[in-house]
């Protein structure tokens, strides 16, 4: 925790967040010429990489924590449970019709689920898992479902591709932290 009590090393505390806002223009990494599958390949490839990253890191790195930042076995919590939000917005966007959005605050998350207590080898398979199913389910998705609209309380309406986009650089975007936070 950092001096304020508050979880730090977070999205929010990075400034990132306004770099995956989403209008895809202001994405990092994102090519308004990209379709669908190079995004679904993104998501896919970025979800690849973090696991082999977490899995790289000592026992000893995952509880290293620089600067009242997030350590590694948090960061790797953090995306297993956010792998898990994104897939359940996967699920209603084609489901349901514009379904509503359900925010997670992030940082209540480390508290709640009791990151101190969890298995960062639990968080890697559920990730893997987890990322392995909504792959699938997404490349199922025909060409008109990648528009189906959701719609987010503060950030109004947004298609399924925005959502795998932002889940693609949310991932991309720990991968560093993931890295740094472990040396």
């Amino acid at each position: 925790m950092g001096a304020t009590g508050k979880f730090c090393g977070s999205l929010l505390d990075e400034g990132l967040l306004q770099k995956l806002s989403l209008n895809l223009g202001k994405y990092q990494g994102y090519d308004e010429a990209m379709d669908h599958k190079q995004i679904l390949e993104k998501y896919h490839s970025s979800a690849i990489s973090f696991v082999e990253e977490g899995a790289k890191i000592s026992a000893e790195g995952l509880t290293k924590s620089k600067d009242g930042e997030w350590s590694a076995a948090f960061v790797i919590h953090h995306i297993a449970d956010a792998e898990i939000q994104f897939g359940v917005r996967y699920a209603n966007a084609l489901c349901e019709d514009n379904p509503t959005i359900v925010p997670f605050d992030e940082e209540k998350f480390p508290t709640g689920l009791q990151y101190n207590n969890r298995s960062v080898a639990v968080s890697l398979n559920s990730l893997a898992a987890s990322h392995a199913m909504n792959y699938e389910i997404l490349k199922n998705a025909s060409d008109a479902d990648w528009s189906r609209i959701s719609t987010h309380p503060q950030r109004g309406a947004v298609t399924l591709l925005q959502l795998v986009t932002l889940s693609a650089n949310h991932i991309e975007g720990h991968i560093d932290q993931l890295k740094n936070t472990a040396i």
